[in-house]
């Protein structure tokens, strides 16, 4: 049990506090002492903790009194309100903060009226967009160079318009590709109603699908980089190398996976099992269950297989230093083969399984934010909404979540 100055400083509030919500019965103590003081358990210094985040969320007192008892199902539809809410007032404020800050740059360079960058780039863009139809990608870079050049004022800190975010990120990734490139994209955007998906998923799935059909000489040259790793770098690297190299040529194009299916296959039997490699072979398991998860099925019993020798990679030592790590890499890699089988109770299973895995992690609070967001970030695509919300309320909770986390939040 703690006293009220305990209870006050693990849950980051005031003795003051404390007293207040004991008086208007918003949370009291668990008990009293002998002598009358105050006592608080560890429930309740969860429910204080979550209180202060309550009240962080902008949540008024009586309305987080209904929260602490209210089901699941109405804490996370009041939490949805309250998102959409904050979510609207940030937009306002933002538009009022741009709109300030074009005055003052007008004011300071004697414009009588504001630039329009963000249009400037748009246009560019869509030149780009046009041109790339008919035209190679060297003949189209200044074009792309000079949008970001206009949209760079526009993506500081200190004024962050949201649309020129969005342009600069699809012009980033459009850079060094082709007209296919930037067409796919555009359909994409086109058919997406979601403007926080178009934002976040675009680029990413797009670029991922199409980079390597675009350049016939990427499974040369990823084989290039393979071969100089393993023949010149310390065998305890060669995995993470052949991940960052894959990775770099986005090897799940359609017309390239089987290629580096091939290309595994090759280097994996040609590496004898150490415990300085353990680390690499695990990682290697999982980068290639990646490049097979999305084969339509085809690579389904190699994936069962990859699966089973990262569990028995995991149980080759029971004091590895990297154990937690791998066994988290293996919970999540079980709820993707869930997904991918396509059977929703496999998928709960799964899930649960890793959550419970989660709730017996002694890691720090960061990393078990990343390892929930990273799980909420799957559950959209099953249609799994109510747990994706759960698992981003529960990564907000044991630490930041980052750009992406946010974005899928946002969606979810």
């Amino acid at each position: 049990m703690y006293q009220i100055s305990e209870a006050a400083a693990l849950s980051g509030l005031t003795v003051r506090a404390l007293r207040h919500y004991d008086a208007i019965s918003l949370l009291r103590p668990t008990t009293r002492s002998d002598a009358g003081y105050r006592l608080y358990g560890n429930d309740d210094v969860k429910a204080l903790r979550r209180i202060r985040r309550y009240q962080g969320f902008g949540f008024s007192l009586d309305e987080i009194g209904e929260l602490l008892t209210a089901k699941a199902p109405d804490r996370l539809k009041s939490l949805r309100n309250q998102r959409d809410a904050v979510r609207q007032r940030a937009s306002d404020t933002a538009q009022m903060v741009r709109a300030i800050n074009q005055e003052i740059t007008m004011e300071n360079t004697g414009e009588t009226e504001p630039t329009d960058r963000l249009g400037r780039a748009q246009r560019l863009y869509r030149e780009y967009h046009d041109r790339s139809k008919s035209e190679p990608v060297p003949s189209l870079s200044p074009l792309l160079v000079d949008a970001l050049d206009l949209l760079r004022p526009l993506t500081g800190p200190k004024s962050m318009d949201p649309d020129a975010v969005k342009l600069a990120a699809l012009i980033h990734h459009c850079r060094n590709d082709n007209a296919n490139l930037a067409d796919l994209c555009q359909r994409f955007l086109d058919q997406e109603p979601n403007p926080d998906d178009r934002a976040f998923a675009a680029i990413n799935l797009v670029n991922a699908l199409t980079f390597l059909e675009r350049h016939e000489d990427a499974v040369a040259t990823h084989r290039a980089h393979i071969v100089h790793a393993i023949e010149n770098r310390p065998a305890t690297e060669w995995a993470d190398t052949m991940d960052i190299s894959s990775t770099s040529f986005s090897w799940i194009a359609t017309d390239r996976r089987d290629e580096w299916v091939r290309l595994f296959r090759t280097v994996n039997a040609g590496v004898a099992p150490t415990a300085e490699n353990r680390a690499s072979r695990y990682e290697l398991c999982h980068t290639a269950i990646m490049v097979m998860g999305g084969a339509d099925g085809k690579y389904a019993e190699d994936i069962v297989e990859l699966t089973g020798r990262m569990a028995e990679i995991i149980a080759e030592d029971p004091d590895w230093s990297e154990r937690r790590w791998a066994e988290q890499r293996f919970e999540q890699q079980k709820v993707g083969n869930a997904v991918r089988s396509g059977d929703p109770e496999a998928v709960t299973d799964a899930v649960d399984d890793y959550r419970a895995f989660l709730e017996q992690c002694d890691w720090p609070d960061e990393f078990i934010a990343t390892a929930y967001s990273n799980l909420g970030a799957m559950m959209p695509w099953e249609n799994r909404d109510e747990v994706a919300v759960y698992c981003f309320v529960r990564a907000q909770q044991d630490g930041e979540l980052d750009g992406y986390g946010y974005a899928w939040f946002a969606s979810a």
